[in-house]
């Protein structure tokens, strides 16, 4: 007989697609059409690995509590106490002290329409044992939490409302952790992207995601990409350079070439070999 997968509002949807992963989807699309995301298994590996039930209500605009009443009726048992039938459990983490603490504010960085990486870079290569960095954003750099995971370094997260977003970041990894250092990013010369465009003719995909505000451009490419053929490549008209979505796009199999003019028009091309 299964075992009861006891669930509240600080389990993580990856515990919840692990147990049951396509009931869960099924269940949760109904319930929010936000939760298509989760269909994308490029989206769902950058979303669910640490996203919170309470995390996603947030982000997804659902009632935490028709979320949790939703995975009871696919089969899950929600953490009850005596005075209140629904999970209210707030523990979880908690914001370090102000001394052990270095802050770290990006919105005026992206405002001037630059990239913070290279600065969070340095910073988060500057923490000390027991220290924080507390990244001030208007979104979840989901990319970078991915990318300095794989460095020795945890993430949480605190949605403070809906256009304020703390992402604490602390190493956790032991002895000496090779410096963390952004993307190495090389312009393309424009004959190797026109020789591309020939080769790709007529099975080339082409979008526009300058209109848009981070972090859906990275989300809009992800999603177009999982749309397409192997044998298909994937034009994309940019602000700027995405430097948190290229290691993802490597780890993914995918290469890619990229043609700056140095203003506020970017071009990339990706493909798999």
């Amino acid at each position: 007989m299964e075992q009861p997968f006891i669930i509240d509002r600080n389990t993580t949807i990856k515990q919840l697609l692990d147990f049951r992963q396509e009931e869960v989807i099924a269940a949760l699309t109904k319930l929010n059409k936000n939760f298509n995301k989760l269909r994308n298994p490029v989206l769902r590996k950058i979303l669910a690995r640490r996203v919170s039930i309470s995390d996603a209500c947030k982000i997804a605009g659902c009632n935490i509590h028709e979320f949790l009443r939703t995975m009871e009726n696919i089969g899950f048992q929600l953490q009850t106490s005596s005075s209140d039938s629904l999970p209210l459990k707030t523990e979880g983490f908690q914001a370090p002290a102000p001394e052990a603490t270095i802050e770290l504010d990006v919105r005026p960085v992206l405002a001037e329409n630059k990239d913070p990486l290279k600065l969070i870079m340095l910073k988060a290569n500057e923490l000390k044992s027991g220290q924080y960095l507390k990244i001030i954003n208007t979104f979840e750099p989901l990319p970078l939490i991915n990318l300095l995971s794989g460095k020795g370094f945890s993430a949480h997260t605190q949605f403070i409302s809906k256009d304020l977003i703390h992402t604490y970041f602390h190493r956790t990894g032991t002895g000496n952790i090779a410096p963390v250092a952004p993307p190495k990013i090389e312009k393309t010369p424009l004959y190797n992207i026109e020789t591309l465009l020939k080769k790709y003719e007529g099975k080339l995909v082409e979008i526009d995601v300058t209109m848009f505000e981070m972090p859906k451009p990275m989300l809009t490419i992800l999603e177009k990409l999982e749309q397409m053929k192997d044998d298909e490549a994937l034009f994309v008209h940019h602000k700027k350079v995405p430097v948190y979505l290229l290691p993802h796009l490597r780890e993914k199999g995918y290469e890619y070439v990229i043609q700056d003019d140095g203003g506020s028009k970017v071009t990339l091309f990706i493909y798999k070999l």
